[in-house]
């Protein structure tokens, strides 16, 4: 259900850089192993009254793609450069919008 301008390639690429930057970070867990409030490491100056270690527990839904299988377009096509990545690179990006699904 992506939008037609975000191809799978692009959105697995900037999954995967996210997913290896969280689970890469030692701060981003407690001495127990669960995440910690935070974007990039434990930053709890970040968190809300209503952010919680469940809420962290919503980044869950990234791995929802591992129930498609292997020949699955979103793991075969070519891996592209996600919007922020075109921003910061100087390229040019099609303006983002909020989705309704």
């Amino acid at each position: 259900l992506l939008p037609e301008k975000l191809s799978e390639g692009q959105v697995r690429a900037a999954l995967t850089a996210v997913q290896k930057r969280i689970f890469t970070n030692p701060t981003n867990f407690n001495a127990e192993g669960f995440l910690t409030i935070g974007f990039a490491g434990k930053q709890p100056e970040l968190g809300d009254s209503y952010s919680n270690n469940g809420s962290m527990y919503l980044t869950s839904e990234c791995f929802l793609a591992l129930g498609l299988p292997a020949t699955d377009s979103f793991w075969t096509a070519p891996a592209a450069d996600w919007t922020s990545k075109k921003a910061f690179a100087n390229n040019k990006f099609p303006k983002d919008y909020a989705v309704n699904y």
